[in-house]
């Protein structure tokens, strides 16, 4: 792959991988919550994390205007989960739904590489740019979305609203 990226696929989850991950993703989310200090306790962390998961996922995997795909890697492992949404919040643009690596295959590229190919998907699909959340309390995903071109349009104390325009010129 280009400059220096990793080679990586993306699969279209299917609904059994869908329901695995999504008793995942929202007891993730509803993690991230209290860590951010967005919520305070628990059991309204998971209320609302799987509020939040209902509203963007009601078909499950095949919801009209998203995007979720498996990550498998050169060596055809499943190394995790990407995908984006058409937003619902403003026309043309994509919001991330989802973004992790498993823990063994960090820091080796994988991640970056996704990030950029996701991307190129919301180009090619002709989305104008790209819009997620981000929690404060990773450091990593935020320096990467930084490094990628990414601003910070909200801040919301623990995590940020940041976006990306695929044409400079669309600013």
């Amino acid at each position: 792959m280009k400059g220096g990226l990793k080679h990586i696929e993306f699969v279209r989850m299917k609904e059994d991988e869908f329901k695995i991950y999504s008793k995942w993703s929202v007891k993730a989310y509803a993690e991230h919550l209290i860590k951010s200090g967005d919520e305070r306790f628990m059991w309204k962390a998971k209320k609302e994390a799987k509020a939040e998961f209902n509203d963007i996922f009601p078909e499950g995997a095949d919801s009209a205007d998203n995007y979720l795909y498996v990550v498998v890697n050169e060596k055809g492992e499943k190394i995790g989960v990407i995908g984006y949404q058409k937003s619902p919040f403003e026309e043309n643009a994509a919001f991330v739904t989802e973004n992790v690596i498993k823990e063994e295959y960090r820091g080796k590229g994988y991640g970056k590489s996704a990030f950029v190919k996701i991307q190129e998907d919301a180009k090619e699909k002709g989305f104008s740019k790209m819009v997620l959340n981000v929690f404060k309390h990773t450091p990593v995903s935020y320096a990467m979305y930084e490094k990628n071109g990414f601003k910070v349009v909200e801040d919301h104390g623990g995590s940020a609203i940041m976006e990306k325009y695929f044409d400079s010129e669309s600013k």
